[in-house]
């Protein structure tokens, strides 16, 4: 890497599409894989895209696209598979210890968790007022507006795994041009 260039760890990959099985069944993350790239559905499929590896973050954006070729679902699509696909990620001790972690800790800490899952990027997070923050991912070069979406969906996940109530997670901006930063404010009951 070394140029600026953000980059998801390959667990995503897969994870999107159980995600997309467990939001809208099988056949339809099947449609979605159809409308992949060729040489990115056969990297896929062949096991080209390592669970520990890092890749392009554009070519992660391919599989927001690919699904909406096939499915088009919008928006709504995108913030259910960021949901589902955090279900998958925090399952087991990880859903136990944030059971066990304040929202505030976890999103003070959210650089972190996000340093897990992706490279070159980073996140900035400021306390607004008590429970409401503002979370900026910085450097996502090559993410679409959908992957900012599915963001959207999975910090309310994290948030709700923490305990909050009513979680409420905003994208600020029109959010129709593409960026390579994004800006959310969360807040919860």
């Amino acid at each position: 890497m070394g140029d600026g260039t953000c980059e998801v760890k390959g667990v995503a990959f897969h994870t999107f599409f159980q995600a997309l099985t467990d939001v809208r069944g099988a056949a339809a993350a099947d449609l979605a894989q159809a409308e992949l790239p060729p040489e990115l559905r056969q990297r896929l499929r062949h096991g080209g895209i390592s669970r520990v590896g890092h890749y392009p973050m554009a070519e992660y954006s391919e599989l927001h696209a690919a699904a909406q070729r096939a499915l088009r679902g919008g928006e709504p699509l995108a913030r259910a598979i960021g949901k589902a696909a955090t279900d998958i990620d925090t399952r087991g001790l990880l859903r136990f210890v944030l059971g066990l972690t304040s929202t505030d800790l976890l999103l003070r800490h959210a650089g972190k968790v996000w340093s897990s899952f992706a490279r070159g990027s980073s996140v900035g997070v400021q306390q607004l007022a008590p429970r409401r923050y503002a979370v900026a991912f910085d450097g996502l070069e090559g993410a679409s507006r959908l992957v900012f979406t599915e963001l959207e969906g999975a910090i309310e996940r994290l948030v709700e795994r923490t305990g909050a109530r009513q979680p409420e997670v905003r994208r600020e901006g029109d959010g129709e041009t593409e960026s390579a930063s994004v800006r959310f404010q969360v807040s919860w009951q």
